[in-house]
């Protein structure tokens, strides 16, 4: 059995206009300070537990508390401030006997680390009710439950030995009582008719119960007729046709835009084969113009014997002497070297333009299968792949805005499949399942037909359909019967009833009743006034003899009070939380009324922790023992800010132990207003499947 607090909802609470959450597995309710944590945290404490009087509340609010899990069937049970049926209620009720202090376990409220209101945070005699049970049969044993004459009496060998008081004196007078009224009805049976006429009344009895059971199970088998032909009409309800053929239409609106979107795709196939090189032809433009540009021809070595002539004239006039010629030869000369040196070394820088300019020719004629002659042959393909281009990224948005239209129409195809059949269908059996679900149809309303022809047969009203199982199957054969012999006893009960008048009077006088009562109700009235003495008598037998009994094995069980309490504290169960979430603490123990923590050095009693640590002792506690209380059944644990005077580097286990009992069963509902805590609690929930985490934050 898992309980689990499933929705919360308030109004008008502190600070808190209107709230209205599901709650999950794992949940923190986060908020700044002032901003009604608090109120809320109290708010559920008071619509769940009627134990909570260790706590001050402020009365205001209004709302309820929605929870799970408490009838075992799946339904859910709501509660608020003024509803008096709380927790506590139904596990007083529990067959398991839950002890009513539970909710000490669950529930930490304003930050504190105590289980109970006491300087150690818990006390001995909780400890003696989760593990021992020796509380619960203190109650029982009480002289409220079990009075001093029962538990001085004695049961030996059938026999109840008990004093002549209390109890003991009404024993034995209605042990006298019954014995007087079996002698009377002895001595009746034989005068009247040798009961003859009691045996006709019982068997008058049962017929007519039979027969009435007869006339209820015909009436049930109207209303289950009746309930079928509704759920049969519910289904055709659920399988409108007008739904099957709006779903169709859909369906085939989807296929031809699919078809749509294929035949875009081919298309931009095609364009994309058409200006797969459109990127490259841009990029290679603005490059040829550059190469093209910085291409230079070699110099004629015509400059450099030219150079060569002068230089020699420029001698030869110095030779003889001619100024002006030497001078004239000599300035030609040195010009055309120049020229013919910076011309040559422009073409050395300007090398690398040449032959990247041959490498994109190569690559363009790869490309294209074309020569690249010029400029205007790069710009002309580049214009007519650019087309291509264009028109495939028109097809590109086209086919977007169609796929994003189709997924919508697939998903409300896919929803409506399965409000209608339960289940996700791929699209190959969208077809197959409207076609089943119409067939469905005509089956459902050959059914419904047939049903009404048998509902026509039992002639029943609507006002007589009897919704409760009678334990009998109806059967015409059988009603007629029981009818029939019926009026045959009545008939024999009133030969039997004119010849017994004169016993009239003994039993008038027995049973107080005046003379003009007539024999079928003055012989219940005896047989009544019998089993009411001898119901009496076997009810303060069994509470003598129970009483006895439990007495006895309360006080074998006192015996073993601090055994169990021992071995309790011992568990695995209760010592594995304590381990895991101090990190430190591996024992627990009892000296006299105080529980000690240990390590492997020392035993502490727990006032003497540090607040922190007594947050971790706190805290495993309530998990240990709770989980000892309830063995394999779950519930929730509510905390607010219970780990705030623990260390950061503590949280983070404590926060990652919380989330290791929500993933086995346990709802966890943290309350705080730490930034730190609700960073820790996110991560952690990463650990969840979509909703089984709830981060709620109150502004």
């Amino acid at each position: 059995m898992a309980i689990k607090i499933e929705k919360i909802t308030v109004k008008n609470l502190g600070p808190i206009r209107d709230f209205t959450r599901d709650m999950g597995q794992f949940n923190l309710v986060f908020s700044k300070n002032e901003c009604g944590k608090t109120f809320l945290t109290e708010f559920i404490i008071r619509s769940l537990f009627k134990n909570i009087k260790r706590w001050q509340f402020r009365e205001n609010g209004s709302g309820k508390v929605t929870v799970s899990g408490l009838d075992g069937d799946g339904g859910i049970s709501e509660f608020s401030p003024g509803t008096p049926k709380k927790l506590e209620d139904y596990w007083e009720k529990d067959e398991r006997g839950l002890p009513l202090s539970l909710v000490k376990l669950l529930v930490s409220k304003g930050g504190e680390a105590a289980i109970e209101a006491t300087d150690d945070g818990i006390g001995k005699s909780l400890i003696k009710e989760i593990f021992s049970g020796i509380s619960l049969l203190d109650s029982i044993d009480s002289d409220s439950n079990i009075s001093r004459t029962i538990k001085g009496a004695q049961f030996d060998e059938g026999n109840i030995n008990i004093g002549n008081t209390g109890e003991g004196r009404t024993y034995r007078q209605l042990k006298s009582d019954l014995e007087h009224l079996d002698g009377l009805s002895a001595e009746v049976e034989s005068t009247y008719a040798a009961g003859v006429l009691a045996a006709y009344r019982t068997q008058e009895k049962l017929l007519k119960n039979n027969r009435e059971k007869l006339y209820k199970a015909k009436c049930h088998t109207a209303y289950l007729l009746s309930e079928n032909i509704k759920k049969l009409n519910g289904r055709l309800a659920q399988n409108d046709e007008d739904g099957l053929n709006r779903i169709a239409g859909n369906i085939s609106i989807y296929e031809r835009a699919m078809g749509e979107y294929e035949e875009k795709a081919r298309q931009i196939e095609d364009f994309n084969r058409k200006c797969q090189d459109y990127e490259w032809l841009q990029r290679a433009l603005p490059l040829y113009e550059k190469f093209s540009a910085a291409a230079f021809k070699r110099p004629g070595i015509v400059f450099a014997i030219l150079s060569g002539v002068f230089a020699l004239a420029a001698i030869i006039f110095s030779i003889f002497g001619i100024a002006a010629g030497t001078i004239t030869a000599l300035v030609i000369a040195s010009g055309l070297a120049a020229y013919y040196v910076i011309r040559t070394a422009r073409l050395s820088r300007n090398a690398g333009s040449g032959s990247e300019l041959e490498n994109l020719k190569k690559e363009f004629k790869q490309r294209t299968g074309a020569d690249l002659t010029g400029i205007a042959t790069l710009s002309l393909e580049r214009d007519k792949q650019k087309e291509f281009y264009d028109q495939s990224r028109l097809l590109k948005d086209q086919m977007d805005g169609l796929r994003l239209k189709n997924q919508d129409l697939k998903g409300a195809i896919q929803q409506d499949l399965y409000n209608l059949t339960g289940r996700q269908a791929p699209e190959s059996q969208w077809h197959s399942m409207l076609i089943g679900k119409k067939d469905e149809n005509r089956s459902i309303r050959a059914e419904i037909e047939s049903l009404r022809e048998k509902l026509s047969d039992l002639a029943v009203r609507d006002i007589e359909y009897l919704a409760e199982d009678p334990g009998i199957i109806f059967s015409y054969d059988e009603y007629e019967r029981a009818g029939s012999e019926l009026e045959q006893i009545e008939v024999k009960i009133q030969e039997i009833e004119t010849n017994i008048n004169n016993l009239k009077y003994i039993i008038c006088r027995e049973t107080n009743d005046d003379q003009s009562i007539d024999w079928q109700h003055l012989l219940e009235n005896l047989k009544q006034k019998r089993f009411e003495k001898q119901k009496e008598y076997k009810n303060i037998e069994a509470q003598i003899i129970a009483g006895i009994i439990v007495h006895s094995e309360v006080a074998a069980l006192r015996q073993e009070e601090d055994k169990k309490i021992y071995e309790g504290l011992q568990s695995d169960i209760v010592l594995k939380p304590l381990a895991e979430i101090t990190s430190r603490y591996m024992r627990l123990s009892l000296d006299g009324e105080t529980l000690m923590v240990s390590d492997d050095y020392k035993d502490y009693c727990i006032r003497d922790l540090s607040t922190g640590a007594r947050e971790q002792v706190m805290l495993a506690l309530r998990i240990g023992f709770a989980s000892k209380i309830l063995k394999q059944d779950t519930l929730f644990l509510i905390l607010d800010d219970a780990f705030q005077h623990s260390d950061w580097e503590r949280r983070q286990v404590l926060v990652d132990k919380l989330a290791d009992i929500a993933a086995s069963g346990w709802q966890i509902i943290y309350f705080s207003m730490d930034n730190h805590i609700r960073d820790l609690f996110d991560k952690a929930g990463g650990r969840f499947k979509k909703g089984e985490y709830k981060c709620i934050e109150l502004t």
